[in-house]
């Protein structure tokens, strides 16, 4: 199994030159006229880096996360880190990063909004001074992807199960973890409502035929992730072994995917598959072996064990790509590869 202190230094050189790097950037906006049509820092003066702005939010994340690290203590680019983030997280800047978002409420919805949650609850967690006291800049930001939230659920006919940011079961399982920190009950009320109504009747999740060449998340995993933050535990019992039932250690869904052009920035996602992927199994074998052991399930308890058998596999081709000198992988997969790292048992 990876150990972490290998990771903490070359994501943290990752995450710093990303966050420093202005183009290219894919701005992902919809113009409504000329005026619309301007470098990306004007509308981002946070977030105009790292190829587009999801990837910017999730690599601020990673970077004020490995600032806790013990391996980042005295570290030579922790002090440049702390400066790059600090001018970056503004009071100034969240309060316009917030603006946009408020202004264009279905923009980067739910994954980007996902992550400026998460960067929000690392830095209010945080034991670094300077990154805590960065946690009452990006409240406002986090604070308007809850009214967002809260908002759209309600609209909201079906989840988007596919395997890539458009996923609504990855970000809301990560909102939700936020609202609950921030108690904002209101928040945490309005996702587990939409997730019973979106997921409490699905069962036998097929994960043979899930896959397609450019995911990056597995659609049945995270909604089982998501489901196993929200059920009740006698609730749980049931549900989880049963929509996980067609999953075995030999599915296609447990198998990294051979990535065949390294340059090609949608089959790219592959390598973020099999760490996702590997972060969720680590995520819920421990709830399957808990709920086979309550109940006498020696299958279920083969099952679970199969599945974490897998992991290390799945996460191999991702770790070696985040620290590459291709781009279009190594603007986002250390964010990926660092929480899969980060699950991994005896961490």
């Amino acid at each position: 199994m990876p150990q972490i202190d290998d990771y903490v230094h070359p994501f943290a050189e990752v995450a710093l030159s990303n966050i420093t790097r202005e183009y290219p950037f894919a701005s992902h906006h919809l113009a409504r006229s000329l005026a619309d049509v301007v470098p990306a820092v004007e509308k981002h003066p946070a977030f105009a880096n790292s190829y587009d702005w999801h990837s910017s939010v999730h690599m601020h994340y990673l970077l004020a996360f490995l600032l806790e690290t013990e391996e980042a203590q005295g570290a030579g680019w922790r002090e440049r880190a702390i400066e790059v983030l600090s001018s970056h997280l503004s009071e100034d800047n969240m309060i316009a990063e917030a603006a946009f978002l408020r202004e264009n409420p279905s923009w980067e919805r739910p994954y980007g909004w996902a992550w400026a949650v998460e960067l929000n609850r690392v830095l209010n967690a945080s034991d670094v001074p300077a990154l805590r006291a960065l946690g009452t800049h990006t409240q406002v930001l986090a604070e308007t992807v809850f009214d967002l939230a809260a908002a759209w659920l309600p609209k909201v006919a079906e989840p988007v199960r596919h395997g890539v940011h458009s996923n609504t079961a990855f970000g809301l399982r990560r909102i939700l973890i936020g609202a609950r920190e921030a108690e904002r009950h209101d928040v945490v009320d309005a996702i587990a409502g939409a997730t019973r109504r979106f997921f409490a009747e699905d069962t036998a999740w097929n994960f043979r035929q899930e896959r397609s060449g450019h995911d990056f998340l597995s659609p049945g995993l995270c909604e089982a992730d998501l489901m196993a933050e929200v059920l009740a535990e006698d609730e749980l019992a049931t549900w989880l072994p049963e929509f996980l039932s067609e999953l075995s250690p030999e599915s296609p869904a447990l198998t990294p995917v051979k990535v065949l052009d390294p340059t090609d920035g949608q089959q790219s996602h592959l390598y973020g598959l099999g760490l996702s992927v590997a972060a969720s199994v680590m995520r819920l074998s421990p709830r399957l072996e808990a709920i086979a052991e309550n109940t006498g399930n020696d299958d279920l308890m083969a099952q679970a064990k199969g599945m974490f058998t897998r992991v290390e596999s799945l996460m191999a081709p991702g770790l070696e790509a985040a620290v590459s000198d291709e781009y279009v992988s190594s603007h986002w997969l250390a964010t990926f590869a660092w929480e899969a790292v980060q699950t991994s048992p005896g961490k």
